[in-house]
């Protein structure tokens, strides 16, 4: 006689319990584990739950490690490679999702991680960054050389964030996201943009332009502004 299977949603459930030290009841922890994306052999689920800095989203990546994909791809194979990934992103401090904790079984393996922001509070570790010591006589430069890329790349990036509308509307997605089932680089995407702290800088420069610009800059007319 075989031992029953276990639904997904309540082994993705325990692993999180013993990946975070939850000690909560599986049944109601697995109700808010949502699907975010599922291949023949690995999946990636998501989670939100309370924590001591807010809310905070996780994902849950879920491999059958002696199942192929479509091209014959081994789950095993798919797991190393993500986990070679993950660990190299944190590594090389890269945009991207950060690993917590990962488990492998006989033939399932699974791996936590979470945005950068949530890592750092998770696990105690101070910011990426420190604000860069630019000399007097360059700091002209300096903006004009970062303002000049800046515009090309906001302009490469709308050109980009086009194609992607494009794609989506081609092929019959809808714009909900709760809807949209995203590809690997999508999900490395969104992961980025949940962390504000990716994106904080360039939020702050495009106010500071924004306003400074209809402050006094003239108009398209060529009037001063009133």
């Amino acid at each position: 006689m075989t031992d029953p299977i276990v639904p997904i949603s309540l082994r993705l459930a325990a692993f999180l319990n013993e990946a975070l030290d939850l000690q909560e009841d599986l049944n109601t922890l697995a109700e808010e584990i949502l699907p975010f994306k599922q291949d023949l052999n690995a999946g990636i689920s998501t989670v939100e739950l309370e924590s001591s800095i807010g809310p905070a989203a996780f994902l849950i990546y879920h491999y059958e490690l002696n199942t192929n994909d479509e091209d014959g791809q081994p789950g095993r194979q798919l797991f190393q490679s993500d986990l070679r990934t993950l660990e190299r992103a944190a590594t090389l401090n890269t945009p991207g999702p950060r690993i917590l904790a990962h488990a492998v079984t006989e033939d399932e393996a699974y791996i936590l991680a979470t945005t950068p922001a949530t890592h750092r509070a998770l696990t105690g570790a101070g910011p990426d960054e420190t604000p860069k010591e630019i000399p007097e006589e360059e700091r002209d430069n300096v903006r004009k050389e970062a303002a000049a890329n800046l515009l090309r790349l906001l302009s490469e990036a709308n050109a980009e964030a086009r194609d992607w509308l494009a794609a989506m509307q081609l092929s019959g997605e809808v714009e909900s996201a709760d809807q949209v089932d995203f590809h690997a680089e999508e999900t490395g995407l969104a992961l980025f943009l949940l962390d504000e702290s990716n994106i904080r800088q360039l939020l702050q420069v495009l106010n500071l332009m924004v306003q400074s610009a209809r402050a006094g800059l003239p108009d398209q007319n060529g009037a001063d502004p009133v």
